[in-house]
């Protein structure tokens, strides 16, 4: 599956394409049954996707048409969210355990992890047992898909990216000002959310420019993951079994506060830097540089045509 333009495609039918393949992705992991917790993880994946390539072409697509599918695609992932986040908890509680080793290393910190562990097998079990749900939501991303197919784009060429483009990379400006002149979790986690739909659109235009593109690509998914494990940390601390473990008191569960709000800073101390690089630009110049690359790559396809069939 190659999530991005192909040379021989208008950019209309590369991005319907691009839809298209996303929703068979989404609908076969939902049939796996070797490994739920990869199987939904991977699906909520197939469904960001999907509402980044909306944002991507949102200035060529009706105003109806996108809101109804991005709330579409957004609660479809919100139902796997329950499965999805109680494995994330476990995942958290295992990379503090790995890194903080030797300071948690009192029995408690296992039993907690055990607790946690439980609670997903109990979200997990419920969501198995639940087919009827499954089977629904198969059947409304099989008629999502079809009237994709069918979605009229009023843009073509550049103009179909160049406003949906430009307005991810503004708004991811705002956040990254908004996130630095107030660092909660709830400001970092937006503006982690943008540069995600960056990351996408980055892999939708490789083939305009390679190198840059995985570059810029590259940034903004490590930016991603840091900030992504300084939210998965705040989560955890919410999670009423790790609330009760730390309203408990004592030795153990100020050790454990501390662990945590020296990790969430750690995170946010490496990803700070990668933001600065990601928006060095400003929003026209960054799109301007992205429209050269454009003309470039299509200038070189129509050669490469012309050349190949003698035209």
């Amino acid at each position: 599956m190659n999530f991005s333009l192909m040379p021989d495609e208008s950019p209309a039918d590369s991005l319907r394409r691009l839809i298209d393949e996303q929703i068979e992705g989404a609908i076969g992991q939902l049939h796996r049954e070797d490994d739920l917790n990869e199987a939904i993880h991977e699906a909520r994946k197939h469904f960001k996707r999907i509402r980044s390539v909306l944002r991507l072409a949102r200035g060529a697509l009706k105003a109806k048409t996108y809101r109804a599918n991005n709330r579409f695609f957004r609660d479809q992932g919100r139902l796997l969210s329950p499965v999805r986040d109680s494995a994330v908890n476990v995942e958290t509680m295992d990379m503090l355990r790995r890194r903080y080793g030797v300071q948690m290393t009192d029995r408690s910190f296992a039993r907690l992890r055990q607790t946690l562990a439980g609670e997903h097998r109990s979200v997990l079990r419920m969501y198995v047992q639940d087919q009827q749900a499954r089977a629904e939501m198969v059947a409304s991303l099989k008629g999502a898909r079809e009237l994709a197919r069918d979605w009229r784009l009023d843009a073509s060429d550049f103009s179909l990216f160049e406003g949906g483009l430009k307005r991810i990379y503004r708004r991811g400006r705002a956040e990254m000002r908004t996130a630095r002149e107030n660092p909660t979790t709830e400001n970092f986690h937006a503006w982690r959310k943008r540069v995600k739909y960056l990351w996408h659109h980055m892999q939708v235009l490789h083939p305009l420019w390679p190198v840059p593109m995985e570059a810029l690509a590259g940034e903004c998914d490590r930016f991603a993951d840091r900030i992504g494990e300084e939210h998965d940390l705040a989560v955890l601390m919410a999670t009423p079994i790790v609330k009760e473990f730390v309203d408990a008191k004592g030795s153990r569960a100020d050790l454990f506060m501390s662990i945590v709000s020296r990790e969430r800073e750690r995170k946010r101390r490496a990803a700070v830097p990668l933001g600065d690089r990601i928006y060095a630009e400003g929003p026209v110049r960054f799109v301007k540089r992205i429209e050269v690359y454009w003309q470039a790559y299509r200038g070189g396809n129509a050669a490469h045509i012309r050349l190949a069939g003698g035209g």
